[in-house]
């Protein structure tokens, strides 16, 4: 047997194998409750309906491999960042929802929590100029769209299975426990790490054969771009001295690299593939940064661990492994975070020749200061 007969063989084996999977999939009764699907800004009522329905038969079939029991709504909106500033969501939050907006990625869908008659029950919130491409699905021309589009409600279906799952292990406490800024700021971290970890790994299988490579390409971004932003935040720091400034601008650096770091591993373990065999990238972003490898190869194992416990979480201290790595991130970025006893937070930022501006750096901020006054 020659070598383009085996490649052959080897894919008639897979299609094979997807077709059986697919077939007993079906037959599974689906977790999907009768939910309604609201639809805005559409130029014509048949287009709403036509998408509506494809979704509908989408979260059905994803219904058979999830728990979408909690999913109260979802919307479908062309408005998309209008929709989710405005999604009510039964609860006190200090910020309101946003799409993903920035030289890395933009946010195409988001299922939220919201509480619901004193239960957390999940809202998907989808950009209609995105899902559209799910109405044409003979298009060959926007075939790569299409398949990323239902990867997409896919990975969503991930995030109400595991608000479910959290809400069964964690009843009555899930969106009502209150924390201090301290306990708060390491907890929002960790907690999207696993978040988008779990979404991937669960629906890895449904994913169009490139999305490994993007996230590869994603994580050496992030990992390029996240040490020079950190520096250039703390030297900024140093001239205007504004501590929840430089907070807010290092968290979202710090977030940004281990949710990124998530987002890969759940794939490759949803693939049941190694990181160091199958994103050479990524290891040779690492190698560059070996100051952050023992951190991101520590972040692995512990998703490993909450994996292997899924289902059986006794109570909020299984997040206590991903906080300290996130603590232990923003400490080797040069940001010291403590608690405090009135629930707040201190940050200590040592001063580092990496951290401390220029010449050229403080005239352009004395620049600045006086322009605006």
């Amino acid at each position: 047997m020659n070598e383009q007969e085996e490649i052959v063989t080897n894919d008639e084996e897979q299609e094979a194998d997807t077709n059986t999977w697919y077939d007993e999939v079906s037959v599974r009764p689906s977790t999907l409750p009768d939910i309604t699907i609201s639809l805005t800004n559409f130029a014509r009522e048949e287009d709403a309906q036509l998408l509506a329905d494809i979704i509908r038969g989408y979260l059905d079939f994803f219904g058979k491999l999830m728990d979408l029991s909690g999913l109260s709504r979802v919307w479908v909106s062309y408005d998309y960042e209008g929709t989710l500033a405005n999604l009510e969501r039964g609860f006190e939050t200090q910020s309101r929802l946003a799409p993903t907006k920035d030289d890395i990625g933009v946010g195409i869908a988001m299922t939220p929590a919201i509480l619901e008659g004193g239960k957390a029950k999940s809202v998907m919130v989808l950009n209609a100029l995105h899902m559209m491409v799910l109405t044409q699905p003979d298009n060959a021309e926007t075939q790569p769209y299409y398949r990323q589009m239902t990867y997409t409600l896919a990975h969503e279906c991930g995030h109400v299975h595991d608000l479910a799952m959290k809400v069964r292990s964690l009843p009555g406490t899930w969106l009502t426990m209150r924390l201090g800024r301290y306990h708060g700021t390491l907890f929002e971290i960790a907690d999207a790490c696993w978040s988008e970890y779990i979404a991937s790994r669960l629906s890895a299988r449904l994913s169009p054969i490139e999305l490994t490579g993007q996230y590869e390409d994603t994580f050496c971004k992030q990992f390029e771009a996240g040490l020079p932003a950190i520096c250039g935040y703390l030297r900024q720091y140093r001239m205007h001295g504004d501590v929840p400034r430089v907070l807010d601008e290092c968290s979202y650096v710090v977030k940004k690299i281990l949710v990124y770091s998530s987002y890969l591993f759940g794939q490759l373990h949803g693939l049941e593939k190694s990181f160091d065999e199958a994103t050479p990238k990524a290891n040779a972003a690492l190698d560059r940064h070996p100051e952050l490898l023992a951190l991101v190869k520590q972040l692995e194992a512990e998703l490993k661990v909450l994996y292997g416990s899924y289902g059986r979480w006794s109570s909020f201290d299984v997040f206590e492994p991903i906080k300290r790595i996130a603590f232990d991130l923003f400490a080797e970025f040069g940001l010291i975070l403590g608690e405090r006893t009135d629930d707040g937070m201190s940050v200590r930022i040592p001063l580092t020749p990496e951290t401390t501006p220029d010449l050229a750096e403080q005239f352009e901020f004395l620049a600045r200061q006086s322009a605006q006054t």
